[in-house]
């Protein structure tokens, strides 16, 4: 995080804003992340179900529709609660996410999920706007093609260095149903990684050992 002062009317104000974080290689691990362990349940019938359902129940909303969503879900997110927000968090497609989540070992700090529109389908918490269509994660994978990946630029969140990625949901035939962000821990992604790798090595030097006693 960044402090910047600013001198308005004679006033000094200071605001905290988030800013980059220098990560080794960030993009590279995070696109293996995503090609080894996230694309095999991208996948699923159920997940790509749920867009498919939502778009088809939100084929007529207009844009000031979804402006009325996305105030309502605002004001929900203030309150703590609410039937939109509801109706996002505590769906089948949202339980399997937080399940996803939770068996990552703290790689994944998030995940939500969008349909063609931009709006909210299913999500493990909850996101600030119901609206996610006017911002990169979808407009720079949905809006673009049907393998389109994004990797933002790592960024502190919580005492944490996270980088969202988001890829486009499709159907297997690559129509566009609608997108995904996930959340990724990068540190906690190196040390997975380092961890996986000591341990391929360690198998690969005892088979070596075993090959030469057997020849022995």
């Amino acid at each position: 995080m960044k402090k910047l002062t600013f001198l308005v009317f004679g006033v000094v104000l200071t605001a905290v804003v988030a800013t980059p974080v220098l990560a080794d290689g960030h993009v590279t691990k995070v696109q293996k992340y995503l090609d080894e362990e996230v694309r095999a349940w991208l996948s699923s019938v159920e997940l790509v179900k749920a867009v498919d359902q939502q778009n088809l129940d939100h084929l007529d909303l207009t844009a000031e529709d979804i402006n009325t969503l996305d105030q309502r879900w605002r004001q929900e997110k203030l309150r703590g609660a609410g039937d939109l927000m509801s109706s996002k968090l505590d769906n089948e497609l949202s339980a399997f996410l937080r399940g996803v989540k939770a068996a990552s070992g703290g790689v994944i700090t998030e995940i939500f999920i969008m349909d063609n529109k931009g709006l909210n389908v299913a999500q493990t918490d909850p996101t600030g706007d119901y609206m996610q269509g006017d911002e990169a994660k979808w407009q720079k994978t949905y809006g673009k093609s049907g393998k389109a990946v994004f990797i933002d630029e790592v960024e502190q969140d919580g005492g944490m260095n996270v980088a969202q990625a988001s890829l486009t949901v499709t159907h297997d035939n690559g129509a566009r149903v609608g997108a995904i962000t996930i959340g990724i821990n990068v540190d906690a992604l190196k040390n997975k990684m380092t961890m996986k790798e000591g341990t391929m090595k360690e198998g690969t030097m005892k088979e070596g050992m075993m090959k030469k006693e057997t020849t022995n």
